[in-house]
């Protein structure tokens, strides 16, 4: 999981019960510690969140939870800083839509040098641009509640062959408009390699130990066994690939022996060699 960032996306219905909200808000929280401690990072969308919250003010959106916690990690972390989280915004979100909290959040970030910010212009800040962004920025992807947004960067992430874990816990979404983690943890029962191409067998097994919604699991424990998932998923695409770069490797060195004179297969061989120590 190292170097390799994780969406986000979800939400809860304003109506739901503040138990189910809690709930999904300690498992964000633990699973962003948890992503962090292992080496990887975060990716939100920062916009308005005071709009969201409920006569109890607590919000009802996820992203400025992980950035709070990613903030808390850095503050507290004896690591080198690194990248911890990739932020898209648009660029006019700091004049009118993010609070003042959020925004002291967000600087205080920025100064601590631990994000990336992508942002939109606000001519062009769509539900379409921003996800788009997310996916390119993204390397895998965490549903929980949510509605059409949820389901649709879900879609496309698993047509990118980009691993995504879709939740059980029924949150509803705060525009109303579906369940779109709930719906993608369906099609997961029923086509696990397309969420998760190499592991799928081992997540299958183990998905009582992330399921939220009959509370057989607590916050943490099903956030620490979902990143530990997420992380075997991203590790053995990583070994994948670079098997697939070994067998390139000595395929064109022995299509090079076969074709070309020994001292030009010789220089072809060490090109290629050279080329591959990067990724070892």
């Amino acid at each position: 999981m190292k170097e390799k960032f994780i969406l986000i996306s979800g939400s809860a219905g304003i109506s739901r019960q503040p138990e189910k909200l809690a709930l999904a808000i300690e498992f964000v929280q633990c699973f962003t510690s948890e992503v962090l401690r292992r080496g990887g990072g975060m990716v939100v969308l920062a916009g308005a969140e005071e709009s969201t919250k409920d006569q109890l003010g607590i919000p009802h959106i996820f992203d400025w939870v992980v950035l709070r916690e990613v903030n808390q990690y850095a503050r507290t972390t004896t690591d080198s800083p690194r990248c911890y989280a990739k932020v898209v915004m648009s660029n006019a979100a700091t004049e009118s839509k993010i609070d003042d909290t959020n925004l002291l959040t967000l600087k205080e970030l920025q100064q601590r040098n631990v994000i990336e910010i992508h942002h939109i212009r606000r001519e062009v800040f769509t539900g379409g641009e921003y996800r788009k962004a997310e996916l390119n920025l993204a390397d895998a992807m965490l549903a929980i509640g949510g509605g059409k947004g949820t389901y649709s960067i879900g879609t496309e992430m698993t047509a990118a062959g980009k691993p995504v874990l879709p939740l059980d816990l029924d949150l509803g979404a705060y525009q109303d408009d579906g369940d779109g983690a709930v719906t993608l943890n369906r099609e997961m029962m029923s086509h696990p390699n397309r969420f998760f191409p190499n592991t799928h067998p081992n997540v299958i097994n183990r998905l009582q130990t992330i399921s939220l919604n009959r509370g057989i699991s607590d916050a943490k424990t099903a956030a620490q066994a979902a990143a530990e998932m997420m992380s075997m998923e991203l590790d053995a695409s990583i070994k994948i690939s670079l098997k697939s770069k070994i067998k390139h490797l000595f395929s064109g060195a022995w299509q090079a022996v076969k074709t070309l004179p020994l001292i030009s297969a010789a220089i072809k061989i060490t090109e290629s060699i050279i080329k591959f120590i990067p990724w070892l």
